[in-house]
């Protein structure tokens, strides 16, 4: 059961509204707007209803929210708020195959909130042999590019995190 679920829960046991006890700030207009931009295809209300929200410190909170779908994989969108400013989208570095590019969707995003990292996997085929693999970690404003990994060839043969595949930090 993550977190949120947790929290819905012993605030039902209580008595507190769910809507309260689930305390995802994140405003619609933002949430709109980040949909616009980046063209997710979830259902808006589906993708804000499942939203993850984390405590990030220093009075931010982090967002992820579904964005779109694919056969053997979703990604999600990755929002920031510290509550007296505007929402922020915010972008990751990713591989395109030549170069590192802006994305603005990880693939599989996962949250590790005690270490404040987030990780990405993009399978380049249902079998995940190939793809790319990420994890960025939190200076307190933004995410940083820790690590990359990338597998072009799509070869049935295992793609792991093994250092043959690391392209960042350089080898």
């Amino acid at each position: 059961m993550n977190g949120i679920m947790r929290v819905v829960a012993a605030a039902m046991l209580l008595g507190v509204p769910a809507a309260l006890a689930q305390d995802n700030s994140l405003p619609r207009a933002a949430l709109e707007d980040a949909f616009k931009k980046v063209e997710c295809t979830v259902p808006l209300e589906e993708a804000a209803s499942s939203s993850e929200s984390f405590d990030l410190g220093g009075g931010k909170k982090l967002f992820v929210v579904n964005c779109w779908r694919a056969a053997y994989q979703s990604g999600a969108i990755v929002l920031v708020t510290d509550g007296a400013g505007p929402v922020r989208l915010l972008t990751f570095q990713g591989w395109n195959g030549k170069k590192f590019e802006i994305m603005q969707s990880l693939s599989e995003a996962d949250f590790d909130p005690e270490k404040k990292i987030i990780a990405s996997f993009h399978k380049g085929r249902g079998i995940g042999d190939c793809g790319s693999m990420g994890e960025w970690a939190w200076t307190g404003n933004d995410f940083k590019l820790k690590t990359y990994f990338f597998k072009e060839k799509c070869d049935g043969q295992p793609f792991n995190n093994v250092r043959r595949w690391q392209i960042f930090p350089r080898r």
